[in-house]
């Protein structure tokens, strides 16, 4: 093959492949994330919640969460595809909010979120990068 020919084949397969990471980072939401964070997020986090500005109903979170700046720490986005460390919620789970300039209480207040819960909710975060892009 020769190399021109090469490099327009590498680049449609690395433009297809964006929109499919998007794809993918929004059905692992839907399919993972989604029933965890309903589950123990939307009693406070609704649509009918006022002030909040988030809601964890089905259907609601991925397009509040992900490039969202977060309402406490606006300098921050709610998520950050690709990295923890630049991504609000993450901190809030991990009540490690407060050391990079946020406020307000750990999430859940009433409680936690089982260890497997929460590394599909920072795993989900992680392998979302390709949104980023």
């Amino acid at each position: 093959m020769n190399p021109i020919r090469t490099a327009a084949v590498a680049a449609f397969m690395l433009i297809g492949s964006g929109s499919a990471f998007a794809s993918t980072c929004a059905e692992t939401y839907t399919v993972e994330v989604e029933p965890i964070l309903a589950k123990r997020c939307v009693a406070c986090h609704n649509d009918a919640s006022p002030g909040s500005g988030l809601s964890m109903q089905k259907g609601s979170g991925y397009a509040l969460l992900v490039g969202v700046p977060s309402e406490e720490l606006p300098t921050m986005a709610r998520v950050t595809p690709g990295d923890l460390s630049q991504s609000y919620i993450a901190h809030k789970l991990q009540d490690t909010h407060e050391s990079v300039g946020g406020s307000g209480t750990k999430m859940p207040p009433s409680g936690t979120f089982r260890k497997a819960e929460l590394d599909k909710v920072l795993a989900w975060i992680e392998g979302c990068e390709a949104v980023a892009q």
